[in-house]
């Protein structure tokens, strides 16, 4: 279930793959060693005969161009280490040595980062070269501490030349500039100008309003909305306000508290999912404990079943935009559809606009480490050509394989579904739930549609494949039948608003029964499907288990709302529907927005060294995952989306 956006640090941290599998028997065929096995008295000398190589290695173009003066700085370390000079062993001491547990898939020797940067008589940088071995041996990811002059590219190809008179080959998975971590000048290009400007202006909207604001509560005056629109001391109220729960049960079709709950534990879930994604980039040293997790049920649930969380935000987008429109053509008989758009537009765009901005910019700046240039670069190239499609919400069907941001391809289906909405919702109203059978049509044609993508191209969900999320992970017209579901279900709830649903009680625990053995039966399907050998069950099994699930799921979810809105939600009812999930619910799409790159940038990006899993360690990293991205999230919503939404419905309601 790795994304696209992840696969190449998965790639640099998981030496588990076959691709890399058979490059490496290609490496053994061509070697002229025969001894293929390597011992480890031959890695743990390998970079200290490198600096032999340096000490005597020639250059072939005499003069001052920057390799060659790159080349005798390397060769004056080299000798300095080899008669004990304190320079040439503190810049030896630095480089990667052999790591515990090469058999173990363990090749991680980054050194040590920080002793190379604080060189003070030579300016270093800290570079990373991955080699692999003619043999099973796990990818070798040896740092180097090498000056600061030297162009990386240079460095690779003097490393890359001594490994390979050891029968080891240098792979250039990336551009090898991106795994140096150097002093660096910003580059004041257009982007970060635009940048500069625009948080300037909207810090300086912030700063006023909320001092306004402050002014006003100290004179003990009324305040004007309009001045106060990028009030932090107002947007965060907003955001953390308490509104308490409805008991009257003819009114809980229309407030749903409940889905204030279900939306904050969908919004957890996928929080957890991703940080069990990037754990499998994080450079471990026992890797081999970490898949053995992953074979166990509750994390089988936790990670390979968040996909369904996304459904979740679909079923609830349906019913709510249903219940939205039919609750207006009810009043007015009427709706504008451009003014309902250009609401949602803004509502959604404003804090997406900022975060695109901010990556294009500033997020390179803001750190280092290892995997910081690679994982930074990654998030930035793309946004650097397809922004534009990104903010039209198109961008899951242009180049959908070199997405802006790709995770919130979400936010391009839903926009795009919202766009249809009224096609469906104004028949519904007018003519009733014969249309129904329409809806339900489309539901099932969206359903077939995915099957028939993973019958013709044999599809597999445990095996990694961008052709798979192309075609049935983030087009709207393969994930459009959860959301049908819910539009459906929304104009259910919209008729019994006032009279409720009654049912025998019988009726009640059959559904209840029913709900709880569907959810069941999906996780331990799901739980069988990627703890098996994709190869001892047909691929069939794959393609009716994806479309399947998900509206089984979603089915369930629509469940539990009815039943809580009915009053028969129990003590299920009484926790999501609970006060304290309102805030989180409120800040949800701001932190489905930021979660990944909190991700990327406080556990991911910067590591200098490698780790060890342990799953209390994994459930921290969780936690402080959620807690991270609640906090920026706070703020990001109270700059970026509540005050455009004000600015939205004060100024077009005039």
């Amino acid at each position: 279930m790795w994304p696209p956006w992840l696969l190449p640090l998965i790639v640099l941290s998981n030496s588990t793959f076959t691709e890399f599998s058979s490059q490496r028997r290609t490496i053994s065929g061509n070697s002229e060693r025969q001894d293929v096995e390597f011992s480890i008295e031959e890695v743990l000398l390998l970079n200290r005969h490198f600096v032999d190589f340096l000490s005597d290695v020639s250059d072939d173009n005499q003069g001052s161009s920057p390799d060659s003066q790159c080349l005798k700085t390397l060769r004056q370390l080299a000798e300095g280490y080899l008669v004990r000079e304190r320079l040439g062993l503190e810049w030896f001491d630095s480089w990667g040595k052999t790591p515990s547990g090469l058999y173990h898939r363990n090749g991680y020797a980054f050194g040590n980062v920080d002793q190379c940067r604080a060189i003070e008589q030579v300016r270093m940088q800290h570079c990373t070269f991955i080699a692999a071995f003619p043999s099973d041996l796990a990818l070798y990811y040896s740092g180097l501490c090498v000056p600061h002059s030297c162009f990386p590219d240079y460095v690779a190809q003097l490393y890359g030349n001594y490994l390979a008179t050891q029968g080891i080959m240098l792979i250039p998975l990336v551009r090898q500039e991106t795994l140096c971590i150097r002093d660096e000048e910003i580059q004041y290009s257009g982007a970060m100008i635009t940048a500069i400007v625009v948080s300037s202006l909207v810090g300086l909207h912030v700063l006023c309003s909320t001092l306004y604001e402050l002014i006003c509560l100290i004179l003990k005056r009324d305040v004007n909305p309009l001045f106060t629109a990028f009030s932090l001391l107002e947007n965060i109220r907003t955001i953390l306000q308490l509104v308490p729960r409805v008991k009257n049960t003819q009114k809980k079709s229309t407030v749903i508290d409940c889905a204030h709950g279900i939306r904050s534990l969908s919004m957890i879930w996928i929080i957890v999912v991703h940080v069990h994604e990037t754990t499998f980039a994080l450079p471990m040293e026992n890797s081999p404990a970490w898949l053995n997790y992953l074979k166990n049920f509750i994390p089988t649930v936790l990670f390979y079943g968040g996909g369904l969380a996304v459904d979740t935000f679909l079923v609830l987008s349906g019913m709510l935009v249903a219940m939205s429109i039919l609750r207006e053509l009810d009043k007015k008989r009427r709706f504008n559809p451009l003014i309902l758009y250009l609401h949602r537009y803004i509502r959604i765009t404003a804090p997406l606009a900022a975060l695109i901005l901010f990556v294009v910019s500033f997020a390179v700046y803001m750190g280092e480490g290892v995997y910081w240039k690679v994982q930074m670069e990654s998030l930035m190239e793309p946004c650097m050509t397809n922004w534009w499609a990104t903010l039209l919400h198109i961008q899951n069907y242009v180049d959908p394989g070199n997405m802006c941001l790709p995770w919130t391809w979400y936010l391009s289906v839903d926009m795009q579904l919202y766009i249809i909405a009224p096609a469906l919702i104004y028949p519904l109203w007018r003519y009733g739930k014969r249309v129904l059978t329409v809806i339900a049509g489309l539901a099932i044609l969206s359903m077939a549609c995915v099957l028939a993508s993973f019958l013709t191209n044999e599809l597999r969900l445990t095996v990694p494949d961008a052709q798979r999320y192309v075609l049935t992970y983030y087009a709207t017209h393969a994930r459009m039948a959860v959301w049908l579901w819910g539009l459906a279900f929304g104009y259910l709830l919209h008729k019994t608003r006032n009279t409720g649903l009654h049912l025998p009680k019988r009726y009640w625990a059959i559904g209840w029964t029913a709900c709880f053995a569907l959810l069941g039966l999906i996780l331990f399907a799901n739980y069988q499907i990627y703890t098996t050998n994709a190869a001892d069950f047909s691929f069939v099994a794959d393609a009716f288990f994806e479309p399947l699930s998900r509206s089984m799921f979603a089915f369930c979810v629509m469940w539990i709302i009815l039943a809580c809105v009915n009053g028969k939600g129990g003590l299920l009812d009484e926790f999501l529907g609970a006060s304290m999930w309102q805030p989180l619910s409120r800040l949800s799409y701001t932190m489905y927005l930021l979660h990944t790159v909190m991700l990327a940038m406080g556990s991911l990006a910067p590591v200098n060294t490698s780790t060890y899993f342990s799953a209390i360690d994994l459930f921290y990293r969780i936690w402080g995952a959620i807690g991270l991205t609640t906090s920026v999230s706070l703020l990001w919503s109270a700059i970026f989306e509540i005050p455009f939404g004000t600015l939205d419905r004060l100024l077009l309601k005039k």
